[in-house]
């Protein structure tokens, strides 16, 4: 149940974005007790589960706030969102963000949704080839076609610095966009080389997996995959209700994590995002954490120099408050 949100895009949209920095509402902190209003970004995807299970659980209310979800068409959409003001917080990836921050905008990364599995945990992604193909490893990708689901997504950059690590070249690669439903079946039939898919799709006949690519860029840790994001000035005249969302993502991370709450869990997922619950249960999932592990967040920061997505290091100090620190 892997999430896929746009990248390249970000830092247009947020130039282009109308209104002025700021929140949904002039602020959510308000007298002890009083309930704070949220307005959050989401992309109805299923493992945005840890806000809905807050949301439908009573989490968020128990804790003083009232969040309200706004659709968003990605991330670099709810990035404009919050910077002009029809949202408080952004469902977004680190990528999107850090290169947001590098064209100008001040943004804090308040809480973690999810991350990416790290080696020896059950695989959520892979790079697809043929049952047949030569391509055994990152490296062999240089000179061959490889699809993804977005051109300069988090998906290609990850892909990028697989082929890197494995002493290739991500210049010599060839990158084209297929829609999540063609990423397989264009590698069986040999329209592209390549593919990275989640994992489910390498069931598909005539397919095999070179491996997760987040689980080998990150070897012996979670990377980051998406999180909640809001501008500077808004979190930083609402910390109190930002700890106050951190924390309800955290105690909701507690029950949809017990094996207990999994069909629940599923249930409300599919609702969410319009899939089949018993499906939902036998997909790959991503590692569901609150906190933000600043290692992986500065690894990522150093894999968009070393892709050449920008030329200046993100400042992941300044991007994540310490009280959401892991």
């Amino acid at each position: 149940m892997t999430c896929l949100i746009a990248v390249g895009a970000a830092a247009a949209m947020l130039t282009a974005a109308c209104g002025s920095p700021g929140s949904a509402a002039d602020g959510v902190d308000g007298a002890d007790g009083a309930t704070g209003q949220l307005k959050v970004t989401t992309l109805s995807l299923c493992n945005e589960i840890s806000v809905l299970w807050a949301q439908k659980k009573g989490i968020f209310e128990k804790n003083g706030l009232k969040v309200e979800l706004v659709k968003a068409g990605g991330g670099a959409a709810g990035l404009a969102a919050v910077q002009g003001g029809s949202a408080d917080l952004a469902f977004t990836n680190p990528f999107s963000t850090m290169l947001a921050m590098n064209s100008g905008i001040d943004l804090r990364w308040v809480a973690t949704a999810y991350g990416t599995p790290k080696k020896g945990e059950t695989p959520s992604n892979a790079v697809l080839v043929k049952e047949d193909s030569s391509i055994r490893n990152g490296k062999d990708l240089q000179g061959k076609t490889v699809a993804v689901n977005e051109l300069g997504g988090i998906n290609q950059i990850i892909v990028q610095q697989f082929v890197t690590d494995a002493g290739g070249d991500p210049k010599k690669v060839k990158f084209v966009a297929l829609p999540f439903g063609e990423l397989a079946s264009a590698v069986a039939s040999g329209k592209v080389d390549a593919s990275q898919a989640p994992e489910q799709y390498s069931n598909t006949p005539g397919v095999r997996s070179l491996g997760d690519p987040y689980m080998q860029v990150g070897k012996d840790r979670w990377l980051v995959f998406a999180g909640y994001v809001g501008t500077a000035k808004f979190v930083d005249e609402n910390t109190e209700s930002m700890k106050k969302f951190l924390a309800s993502l955290k105690e909701s991370n507690t029950a949809i994590n017990d094996p207990a709450n999994k069909d629940e869990k599923y249930k409300i997922e599919a609702a969410h995002c319009g899939q089949d619950a018993g499906k939902l249960a036998t997909d790959p999932e991503n590692p569901y954490f609150a906190d933000v592990p600043m290692d992986a967040m500065k690894q990522m920061a150093q894999i968009l120099v070393d892709q050449g997505q920008t030329d200046k290091l993100p400042d992941v100090e300044k991007l994540v408050p310490e009280y959401s620190r892991s």
